[in-house]
């Protein structure tokens, strides 16, 4: 049992990070580099911080709930959605995508888990 002063250490997926990358180089069209990096990265830190004390005070995924997956929850922050799980046993989040707040789930989990691998390095 987890008591409140539990911290959870906060893991990031190589998927993840890709999507990442992803959303750095969209808003870099719109906002040039430095600007996306900054407003990026200064939400995956306020991201980390909250899934550190409080991962279960966010919702099960809607998106991933339809497609019959109930274990990835959706933490909500700065027009970016963090897709992740919970392993309670380890006090660990694992972070799986991190997505524009319009963006599919479905449509990312093809294109990076499924899409992804096959193209050539």
């Amino acid at each position: 049992m987890t008591s409140l002063s539990d911290s959870y250490t906060v893991d990031f997926t190589h998927t993840a990070e890709l999507s990442v990358e992803d959303q750095i180089e969209h808003l870099a069209i719109y906002q040039g580099t430095d600007s996306a990096l900054t407003r990026v990265l200064g939400t995956i830190d306020v991201a980390a911080q909250k899934l550190a004390t409080n991962p279960k005070g966010y919702k099960v995924c809607p998106q991933a709930s339809e497609l019959g997956v109930l274990n990835y929850r959706e933490l909500n922050t700065d027009r970016f959605r963090f897709i992740y799980e919970i392993m309670e046993d380890e006090l660990r989040v694992v972070v799986h995508l991190v997505l524009g707040e319009k963006q599919s789930v479905e449509d990312a989990l093809v294109r990076n888990c499924l899409l992804l691998p096959l193209r050539p390095e």
